[in-house]
């Protein structure tokens, strides 16, 4: 046990699969891993708090060098976190969706895949890195990419991925031994709602991505960003985190009638984030804001006039 953690760092889930808890109750930058204790040692990410991860390991007679393989849901610092550290420990394999190989591999790759290179926040965003995640800042060795139309046999466990985009292209869900239990990753259900803060992320691909899982009827839930896993009224949970898209829409309606027409000054506001926790979040911000706006734009509601959104008038 690790004695800095407020709670245990880590829960089964069920055989041969264990949550370990990410620090800062799984807040961002850092993000939960599964410790998958079969005959391939496995970790589906590694943003974790790298002390939880090695804490873990050698609570089930393991070390950061007996890691066989790591499975990367997507690019995210949070997610890929302490891959290379691991890989240089326990020249473990590293595997990927192949639309997360550019994001995960190099660094620039990363930042061309957050789109934010250029925006005024930018040396903040850096400083950020600098200052509490310098590994991610790193060149990463991918040694193969997930087939998704193929299962991953550890031994007793099986993982299946699940095409997930939406968030980002390469994002990945992953059922573990079936759909029953799944492996949401950054459909992660907090009270916050969906984040597709880069230039890459799709809101209707989130939404049918959220979709899709609720048709797949999972009991358990398993976020990169909640302490515990949701075993309950997780069809509930997954329909209400879908229904933020929706009341930040019309948030951003009533602001553009309000007045507020540009991305600015609905940033400035904020619109989406509840307050911004620091200011390069306000990058983010407007990342979202201009995927409603396009939203807006491609079903008729609003149009743009230079930089100022208009909404349609409805005779």
């Amino acid at each position: 046990m690790v004695d800095h953690a407020p709670y245990p760092i880590h829960s089964e889930v069920e055989q041969h699969v264990h949550l370990i808890r990410g620090g800062n109750n799984a807040r961002f930058p850092q993000a939960n891993c599964l410790l998958i204790d079969d005959d391939t040692l496995t970790l589906v990410d590694a943003g974790a708090d790298i002390r939880h991860i090695e804490a873990t390991l050698r609570d089930f007679g393991h070390s950061l060098k007996d890691i066989d393989l790591i499975v990367l849901t997507h690019f995210h610092v949070d997610h890929k976190g302490h891959a290379t550290q691991l890989q240089q420990v326990s020249e473990c394999e590293v595997i990927c969706h192949p639309l997360a190989e550019r994001g995960v591999k190099t660094f620039s790759g990363l930042v061309d895949c957050y789109g934010i290179e250029g925006h005024r926040c930018y040396q903040d965003w850096m400083g950020l890195l600098h200052e509490r995640l310098p590994h991610v800042m790193s060149d990463y060795t991918v040694t193969g990419l997930i087939d998704m139309n193929r299962t991953i046999d550890l031994g007793e466990c099986v993982l299946h991925p699940i095409c997930a985009p939406g968030h980002t292209p390469d994002h990945i869900c992953i059922g573990i031994n079936g759909y029953e239990t799944i492996f949401l990753t950054d459909i992660d259900l907090t009270r916050f709602g969906p984040w597709y803060g880069n230039v890459v992320s799709d809101i209707p691909q989130f939404r049918e991505s959220i979709k899709n899982i609720i048709s797949l009827r999972p009991r358990v839930g398993i976020s990169s960003h909640l302490v515990d896993p949701v075993r309950d009224g997780l069809e509930l949970e997954l329909k209400r985190y879908m229904a933020v898209f929706d009341q930040r829409e019309k948030r951003i309606v009533e602001r553009l009638s309000a007045g507020y027409d540009t991305i600015d000054a609905l940033a400035a506001l904020p619109t989406i984030y509840p307050r911004l926790p620091q200011g390069l979040y306000i990058v983010f911000e407007e990342f979202m804001l201009r995927k409603h706006v396009e939203e807006l734009v491609r079903r008729g509601v609003a149009y743009l006039d230079g930089n100022r959104i208009r909404l349609v008038e409805r005779g």
